[in-house]
């Protein structure tokens, strides 16, 4: 008898992917504009100032109060990129684009998502949502049909921290009703998910759909984590 009876999962690149690539997608929109950017040193720029920046995470914010918020840190983070690649007229509106893009329309979902949700489901698993993601969160998976197969969200910018502090992992566990000791969580950074998860004693598994790393944690599908708990 399996003695898990929760599944934690990450959101980006999980569940759903940018289905153009990161560059790809700011450099499709980006050509009503301007012409003098390609895909991957937008990329490349992206990688250098996100992983440079404070997490998405607020404290005390909700409604549109927090939704600004969350806006805000994305306009100064595309802002970065383009004042080092080089700014152009009506960035603002650019921005205000490519924001709206990445509510639903940027995004594509895996084929084994819906599946998998309904068989967790069908065991009665409970199903949380442990994500680093804003509040756009909700129109992707409202979109995808994933909503209903979810008991809980913990998303960073309501939670006022993020992955991999184990604060986050902990208040996702508390807010949702979960034991530690029941739960597993499937994620696809190696340092955000698994590494962050194990550090607490949080069973964890690291899917690698592209078969790359190798290793009793790595999972390669969705559903293949019920083989192994």
């Amino acid at each position: 008898m399996c003695k898990f009876n929760t599944i934690s999962l990450d959101a980006a690149d999980t569940l759903f992917f940018i289905k153009k690539g990161l560059g790809n997608t700011y450099y499709e929109i980006l050509k009503k504009y301007t012409d003098k950017f390609e895909p991957k040193e937008i990329s490349d720029c992206f990688k250098k100032y996100f992983n440079s920046r404070n997490g998405l995470y607020f404290s005390g914010l909700q409604g549109p109060e927090l939704e600004n918020a969350e806006k805000d840190w994305w306009y100064r983070l595309v802002k970065d990129i383009f004042d080092d690649l080089g700014m152009f007229d009506s960035f603002d509106d650019y921005f205000n684009e490519l924001y709206k893009h990445f509510e639903f329309d940027a995004w594509e979902i895996y084929d084994d998502t819906i599946p998998f949700l309904q068989e967790l489901k069908g065991r009665g698993f409970k199903i949380i949502i442990t994500s680093n993601f804003d509040s756009r969160i909700f129109k992707v998976c409202n979109g995808f049909g994933i909503s209903p197969y979810i008991n809980h969200f913990t998303i960073s910018s309501q939670s006022g921290c993020a992955k991999p502090d184990k604060d986050f992992f902990l208040k996702s566990l508390n807010d949702s009703g979960s034991d530690i000791k029941t739960t597993v969580h499937i994620g696809d950074n190696p340092e955000l998910d698994y590494k962050a998860c194990k550090r607490i004693g949080l069973k964890a598994f690291l899917i690698d759909r592209d078969a790359k790393i190798n290793g009793d944690y790595v999972i390669n599908s969705l559903s293949s984590v019920l083989r192994k708990i």
